[in-house]
């Protein structure tokens, strides 16, 4: 038996609930009989303090300690991981999966790149004695001082397999989240993989390939959501939830057969969407769809593989609004050699799709992260390799809290990636950009407007 302790670092932007994926680890070193404490440093009211969170790693004396690495936040990660010096540090999460040596060079034992629950495990089965690091695929290491990547390790094909992730909540203290008693996680997953090769997005870790638990294991899952914490409502953390014709209508029969009705949200490729699929999900419980588009250019949509047109999209926004499913329109601004004309024609279509859709994303300036073809094809060219490492991290203002002019301004119109201006745009182009923004901010504040005006409600607030 190892004794693991996991965190998610100190982060500019704080989780209100527990990190599903910490369950869903949490959950499978318990399966395999080890001891679990775990820190949500990113929460609100945890310890941020990296004395105290040094303390209380110590107090549990662990043989291994996870820190949870994303890109946007890996700087803040790495001053934590050098205050834990001294522990068998233990690097996941998408940016370690990336860039497996950049934590190996900034005191981390290990590395698990991909989906980590099998992988941690038989970690932890190295720390205990039982196993050789050589035989746990898709562990980077140090072996001798020298970085060693071991084969990956396949995608978990099981995952109705996968141990309960609400049986680790206990692990979560209430008070991080201000809740006075147990919080549940804010969705759930019915999905790994995305079968789309989209040119801005690695995927990294649960990949191209689409695997889905039965529909019987969601519903199981969702009964005990309601059972034990009285929720009924919650979201899909699926990359793309609409996968599968057939695949939805089962999960869609299970959801309306529960003795409760649910409701809740999903991200979904508008390729996988027409009214059928829609009118399923709808009868199930589904009240919004965040719709991945990013650019009402037709030869952009083509060179950044996002497999959809214009009519098609304005095709689901149109179901959608028929069927009385809340959309979130996903656009972004600033694209590598993106013309004058490539992104007005993103900004027209704002007028196009405002009588139709919910609103649109916050933010939404293009960013090269590792991984993507985008960042692979351009970071030489214009010259920022390395930048989540070499420049200062980027700071996004929180998401907008309430249906406010200068509150959805502040967090729409407010991008630091404009700034940063990765792909060199021209000091005309970058102004457009921020009207571009602007113009986002704008048109979904009058979308949510009119909505509540026509049905007497507004929709939650703080739509990616």
């Amino acid at each position: 038996m190892a004794r693991v302790f996991l965190v998610n670092p100190p982060s500019p932007e704080p989780v209100r609930t527990p990190l599903l994926s910490f369950c869903h680890l949490a959950a499978a070193l318990r399966a395999g009989g080890h001891e679990v404490a775990l820190l949500d440093a990113s929460a609100p009211h945890a310890p941020h303090d990296h004395a105290e969170i040094r303390a209380r790693v110590a107090a549990f004396a662990p043989d291994l300690v996870g820190l949870h690495l994303k890109t946007l936040h890996v700087q803040p990660a790495y001053a934590l991981a050098a205050a834990l010096s001294g522990f068998a540090l233990v690097a996941g999460g998408p940016h370690a999966t990336i860039v497996p040596d950049e934590p190996l060079a900034h005191g981390f034992r290990w590395v698990v790149r991909g989906e980590g629950e099998a992988a941690l495990v038989e970690l932890a089965e190295v720390a205990d004695g039982r196993r050789a690091p050589s035989s746990v695929a898709g562990l980077s290491w140090r072996d001798r001082g020298l970085p060693r990547h071991n084969p990956e390790r396949p995608f978990n094909t099981e995952l109705d397999a996968l141990a309960p992730p609400l049986d680790a909540l206990d692990l979560f203290d209430p008070a991080w989240y201000a809740a006075t008693q147990t919080l549940p996680p804010a969705g759930i997953l019915s999905s790994r993989g995305c079968p789309a090769a989209c040119t801005f997005c690695s995927n990294d870790v649960t990949g191209r390939r689409f695997r889905y638990r039965s529909a019987a294991s969601v519903a199981r899952e969702i009964a005990q959501l309601h059972e034990r914490h009285g929720l009924n409502a919650f979201s899909f953390f699926d990359d793309s939830f609409a996968v599968g014709k057939r695949r939805v209508r089962e999960l869609c029969d299970a959801m309306a057969a529960l003795p409760e009705r649910v409701y809740w949200t999903c991200t979904a490729h508008p390729a996988h969407l027409d009214r059928d699929v829609l009118a399923d999900m709808k009868r199930a419980g589904c009240g919004g769809v965040d719709i991945g588009m990013e650019s009402a250019d037709p030869g952009m949509l083509v060179r950044i593989g996002k497999g959809v047109t214009v009519e098609r999209v304005l095709a689901v926004l149109g179901w959608c609004a028929e069927l009385g499913i809340h959309t979130v329109v996903n656009l972004m601004f600033g694209w590598p050699d993106e013309t004058d004309e490539e992104l007005d024609a993103t900004i027209r279509f704002l007028e196009r799709a405002s009588p139709l859709a919910g609103g649109f994303n916050a933010r939404g300036v293009v960013v090269p992260y590792p991984g993507t073809q985008i960042y692979e094809e351009h970071h030489e060219r214009f010259g920022f390799t390395g930048w989540w490492i070499r420049e200062a991290p980027l700071a996004y203002p929180p998401f907008p809290t309430t249906w406010d002019l200068d509150e959805i301004l502040r967090a729409y119109a407010t991008d630091p990636a404009i700034d940063r201006n990765f792909f060199r745009h021209p000091p005309h182009r970058v102004a457009r950009i921020r009207e571009a923004l602007a113009a986002k901010a704008t048109a979904t504040l009058v979308t949510a407007r009119n909505r509540n005006a026509a049905s007497g409600g507004v929709p939650a607030a703080g739509a990616r």
